[in-house]
């Protein structure tokens, strides 16, 4: 009998910590992007995609502008100490 009592408390308890530990947050990843058109489309299919085929990150399109604008809002995002995950770029910004 104490032995059942013993075993119900113990599927109490772990019932308990199991419903009280908090929910497993998504990693957001922000992905700013130059891309306009039928690029946006392929841009936001594929963070689409990613996003559906897992539940532990989520990938966030963001357009920015042309290419210039976004290499600035990259820029001055970095030196804000917030600079996005993935920035898409021109050749020319990967010489700086």
């Amino acid at each position: 009998m104490a032995l059942r009592r013993l075993g119900a408390a113990a599927a109490v308890a772990a019932t308990l910590v199991f419903a009280a530990s908090p929910a497993h947050a998504v990693v957001e990843i922000q992905w700013w992007h130059a891309m306009t058109g039928g690029n946006n489309d392929v841009v936001v299919k594929l963070a689409n995609d990613f996003n559906a085929s897992q539940s532990d990150y989520k990938v966030v399109p963001t357009y920015k502008g042309g290419y210039a604008d976004t290499m600035n809002a990259g820029i001055a995002a970095f030196r804000a100490g917030n600079a996005p995950h993935i920035m898409q770029v021109f050749e020319v910004g990967t010489t700086l």
